[in-house]
């Protein structure tokens, strides 16, 4: 039974007892009206940056430029707290601005949009400017839209994601004017996958026009790949060499996961079997050392992509990922991939929130995807990383992996 199934036989019922929606011109349906109104005119003034997805700080960013003038602060404690209040928010708003130009990496290079959108719901064409009935809210519709929360929380979408959708989901829906010719059930599920689909291609760029540019530009071009334990960086490495193998560009593999002995080999019997060149070193080495060596590999010999598949490490070892941080400073990659699983559920999510608070990447790239996992894992990581999905792996084989379908997924959670 899918995610809506249970849903659109309680909104049935419901709507059939004890009535979700009124006759407009009802005290009820101006109460719920005027709610809406208030609701929505709070919500359209709200900062621009509460209506996108966040855009975590990276311990990447050597510099701070948020130093004050000790000849201009303030003796006053209130008025330095007020003053530190007006930076932080001039600071934010001017990220936003340039985030509205422009989608650029970590290192400043520009990302190939595929489609930008806000966390939005739209209800739109199955509203009515006069005659028709209003959703009242009430208990009823309470209930059942707490059930549908708890399904997407059984999703594997987490609780901060699930909430902010389903607030949003009360807001536009509670005083809406509907068409007495659509269905409730079909007008909320529109709605919310409306919504799901506008959250997961908010800031979505395209995969394989971003390499092309890039290479256009400069070459090689530098993919670091990271990650925690376990979650697939060295096949997804290898499978993202194939794709790009297959699309005429000479490729060479970097094995700077120099803590595994095992690591190494994998990475390259999977170069040897693809026909790439793999640069590495022995089990201990620098990883910083072995992912320069293959740039300057690629540089000499006229290659046009390198792949970095850096050692997994969990997201709290400060030391450990201070010498990501490292390959990341010596590398400047063109790409940072983080690689989850979509088995971790709600653990890939708290990963992936951890890691893009410490070294920020620029998209993720979901594995496992052909098994039972269910889909909430991507919908939470790009709400909470406001990174996107960008590649999914869909199989054991080296093509089994291929640009994220946001439609797809939501197609396959809903249904």
């Amino acid at each position: 039974m899918g995610l809506f199934d249970k849903f659109r036989k309680r909104v049935v019922e419901a709507e059939k007892e004890v009535g979700i929606t009124v006759e407009e011109g009802s005290e009820e349906a101006k109460q719920a009206i005027n709610k809406r109104e208030i609701a929505l005119s709070k919500k359209s003034n709200e900062a621009p940056e509460k209506l996108v997805i966040k855009e975590p700080k990276s311990e990447w960013d050597d510099i701070e430029d948020d130093i004050e003038d000790p000849f201009l602060s303030t003796t006053n404690s209130r008025d330095r707290k007020r003053a530190r209040r007006e930076r932080i928010a001039r600071k934010a708003a001017g990220a936003h601005l340039m985030k509205k130009e422009k989608m650029t990496s970590t290192t400043g290079r520009r990302l190939v949009s595929s489609e930008a959108n806000k966390f939005q719901i739209d209800l739109e064409e199955s509203l009515a400017n006069r005659g028709g009935r209003v959703v009242k809210g009430g208990k009823e519709l309470e209930n059942i839209l707490n059930e549908l929360e708890e399904e997407l929380l059984s999703s594997d979408m987490g609780h901060s994601a699930s909430s902010e959708l389903m607030t949003s989901l009360r807001t536009h829906l509670i005083g809406a004017r509907v068409n007495r010719k659509a269905k409730l059930e079909e007008v909320v599920e529109k709605a919310l996958r409306g919504a799901l689909l506008t959250l997961l291609k908010a800031g979505y760029w395209d995969f394989d026009r971003t390499i092309a540019e890039f290479i256009a530009e400069e070459t090689p071009v530098i993919l670091m790949m990271v990650g925690v334990n376990g979650t697939g960086k060295t096949t997804t490495s290898a499978k993202i060499a194939k794709r790009l193998d297959d699309r005429g560009y000479s490729v060479v593999l970097a094995a700077a996961d120099t803590f595994r002995a095992g690591a190494i080999d994998q990475l390259a019997v999977h170069a040897e079997r693809l026909g790439v060149r793999c640069i590495k070193s022995q089990r201990g080495g620098d990883s910083a050392a072995v992912a320069r060596d293959a740039i300057e590999s690629a540089k000499a010999k006229g290659d046009d992509v390198v792949i970095i598949d850096t050692s997994g490490r969990m997201q709290n070892k400060s030391n450990l990922m201070e010498e990501l941080s490292k390959v990341h400073r010596v590398t400047a990659p063109h790409l940072v991939i983080f690689v989850a699983d979509a088995l971790a559920g709600n653990d890939a999510v708290s990963q992936a929130e951890e890691f893009q608070k410490r070294l920020s990447f620029d998209g993720a790239a979901l594995c496992k995807l052909d098994t039972d996992a269910r889909g909430g894992a991507a919908l939470s990581i790009t709400h909470a990383t406001g990174r996107p999905i960008v590649l999914a792996g869909t199989g054991q084989g080296y093509d089994d992996l291929e640009p994220f379908s946001p439609s797809w997924l939501i197609d396959d959670l809903l249904s």
